[in-house]
């Protein structure tokens, strides 16, 4: 079980009714500080974040806070990620704590961009604005695959609710240690996702062609800029 000392709350806006008074005040009773999300709540500063929103706060709470276990609260639209909601919050808060849960570990992926590494939760996607691209793949440093179409998902399996969902890619369950390749509508008929060991070193890199334009997002956030080889 966790020790609880610090508490960290991440919202979706400012336009719900969050309840962090009565949250607050629970939580002093048991002699645990809460703050809000802010540039002063660094990685490894709290012992316990929680998202309440959807799932893309869970994502955001996630990413800025790496290594600590997130209670996710749905107050959105999307939660796949989430283990409670509104309805439920007290009783939710009760029972963590009363140490009455489980952590659960999954997998993310590790991405390096120019040099420097980003943490992935759902997936890191690579696409064209308009035209056809190819996307050599390398597996564990062999070439497997170079799909042509509109780009290709690298995913994880709590990200196969996500973005890979929506391309026709297994879903896979949160514990499997795995990752998912998935071209994006390849060009071919014989197009498939490719389920690989959650180790797998994978190398993605871009063909000069038509296709100027090409980017590279993780978790759906800015678009980074490709240069093809």
């Amino acid at each position: 079980m966790l020790d609880l000392r610090r508490i960290a709350l991440f919202t979706r806006d400012e336009t719900q009714d969050y309840r962090l008074d009565s949250m607050g005040r629970l939580f002093r009773r048991a002699n645990i500080e809460v703050v809000t999300e802010g540039p002063e709540v660094t990685p490894g500063s709290v012992d316990l974040v929680i998202a309440l929103g959807g799932d893309g706060t869970v994502i955001r709470a996630l990413q800025a806070h790496p290594g600590t276990p997130v209670l996710a609260i749905n107050f959105g639209t999307v939660g796949f990620l989430t283990q409670s909601d509104r309805e439920h919050l007290d009783k939710t808060l009760v029972r963590l704590l009363s140490d009455d849960y489980f952590i659960e570990d999954r997998l993310t992926l590790e991405v390096t961009y120019r040099g420097q590494a980003h943490r992935c939760i759902n997936e890191v996607v690579i696409k064209g604005s308009t035209s056809m691209i190819e996307v050599h793949c390398d597996i564990n440093g062999r070439r497997i695959h170079s799909p042509r179409g509109d780009g290709i998902i690298v995913g994880t399996p709590t990200g196969t609710t996500a973005y890979l969902l929506s391309t026709g890619a297994p879903v896979v369950v949160p514990d499997v240690d795995c990752i998912i390749l998935k071209p994006l509508n390849e060009y071919s008929f014989s197009s498939r996702s490719i389920i690989l060991a959650g180790n797998t070193d994978i190398r993605l890199t871009t063909v000069e062609g038509r296709e100027r334009n090409v980017f590279m997002s993780i978790d759906g956030g800015e678009p980074l800029p490709i240069t093809p080889d």
